[in-house]
């Protein structure tokens, strides 16, 4: 939220461009009074008058961003919740302040149009959290229409997650030629930037921690560029030390860096997911990765089922990984298919030399074994993930109809 709130005037009403509350008790205006301050917001953002005065004071065309509107005094607060919203239009958010606490009311509100819903006795946390709730929403649509935004989990430890992460990063970066954000949530022990042979920011737990303060310039200072397209977001934290990743902090952060980068790529441990639902939530599409075990096809089940209640907007793809002649599995594809009643999206080979050669010199797959199997399904990935269509050749062989399509590698349906 904007820490300015200066007036603006239309057809003789001044208006808060920020906020701007209307209600009708002394005990509510003092703590929004005491919230408006908080904020930095503007003194006259408070007003005394409830959602009749809210009305009378907005025009159409000319709201401020967020109006906090009481209805305990309205003779018929449909309508006139109804009139308010017309008024301010869609792109501005209303908050009621009511008196019933009923879920019945609340649907109703939302269902007139409003965004939220609070019950007197207001409180300073109540309706502080209210206001940075729509800050962040904000920041989440804004996220969802500047880029696309993938998490990546590995629902065991060692399935290679972390490196179908940094390898879809780079072939959307260097291949696909889309401006590309990796962040490496394992802040004590990611190896991303270690795979990329790249130095950790310095800034990206302070960004973090400090998601207040995040900006272009800030934001930059804890980026590690690989390339052109590229950026990197890693750390390696000292182990004893405890980093407090709020759900806040990973929207603030995902909202400022979608401004710039059109592919968004998290790799999230799987210890985090208890507090990172609204990330899961929010994602245009989370990759499940998984080896080819009973433990897998457990874990990928209960992951899938908590996310259900979550009311992801995206898609989840389930990926086994590390399978191949190098590698046996505990259980056949068709009883891991069984397990999970449904087919895997996609099958990542094994291959210990092209990993361990890619290891050794700190470059992506994609740069020194990019006609390898691993290389071809990795690519088929990235470009189910991001959209990219590869361009079409003009040659002869395109121009011949009936000719013979190239068998699909890795995709499983």
């Amino acid at each position: 939220m904007a820490k300015s709130s200066s007036l603006s005037t239309l057809f003789g009403n001044a208006v808060c461009e920020d906020f701007m509350a209307f209600i009708e008790d002394e005990k509510s205006l003092g703590v929004s009074r005491e919230v408006c301050d908080a904020l930095d917001f503007s003194s006259d953002a408070t007003q005394v008058g409830g959602i009749t005065a809210a009305l009378n004071r907005i025009e159409p065309g000319h709201s401020p961003k967020v109006v906090l509107a009481d209805i305990t005094k309205s003779i018929d607060p449909e309508s006139d919740i109804t009139r308010l919203v017309r008024k301010m239009g869609h792109e501005n958010t209303l908050i009621i302040l009511g008196s019933s606490n009923d879920v019945g009311e609340f649907r109703k509100m939302i269902a007139l149009g409003a965004k939220d819903y609070l019950v007197k006795p207001l409180t300073v946390e109540i309706l502080k959290d209210a206001i940075e709730n729509v800050d962040r929403q904000s920041q989440a649509i804004q996220a969802a229409q500047s880029g696309k935004l993938t998490v990546l989990v590995g629902v065991r430890g060692g399935v290679g997650a972390t490196t179908i992460a940094t390898n879809l990063a780079w072939i959307m970066a260097n291949e696909e030629k889309l401006p590309t954000a990796l962040l490496d949530m394992d802040l004590h022990f990611g190896t991303t930037t270690l795979s990329l042979d790249i130095e950790t920011g310095g800034g990206f737990r302070e960004a973090l921690e400090n998601p207040h303060r995040l900006d272009k310039l800030f934001l930059d200072s804890a980026i590690v560029k690989d390339g052109d397209r590229l950026a990197v977001l890693g750390t390696e934290e000292p182990i004893d030390e405890l980093v407090d990743i709020t759900e806040e902090s990973i929207d603030a952060l995902i909202g400022e860096i979608s401004q710039d980068y059109n592919q968004v790529i998290v790799d999230l441990p799987r210890h985090l997911l208890p507090t990172q639902g609204a990330l899961l939530a929010s994602a245009d599409t989370v990759i499940l990765v998984s080896d080819q075990s009973l433990a897998g096809i457990r874990d990928i089940n209960r992951i899938t089922q908590a996310m259900t209640t979550l009311q992801t907007k995206g898609r989840i793809l389930k990926v086994v990984s590390r399978v191949g002649s190098d590698r046996a599995a505990q259980v056949s594809k068709a009883d891991f298919e069984r397990g999970l009643n449904e087919a895997v999206d996609y099958v990542i080979p094994e291959d210990a030399k092209s990993l361990t050669i890619c290891a050794n010199a700190g470059k992506a797959i994609g740069e020194v074994a990019g006609k390898t199997a691993i290389a071809k399904v990795l690519r088929e990935l990235s470009a189910a993930v991001s959209g990219y269509e590869k361009p079409q050749k003009k040659g002869l062989f395109t121009l011949v109809s009936g000719g013979k399509k190239k068998k699909e590698v890795g995709h499983k349906t």
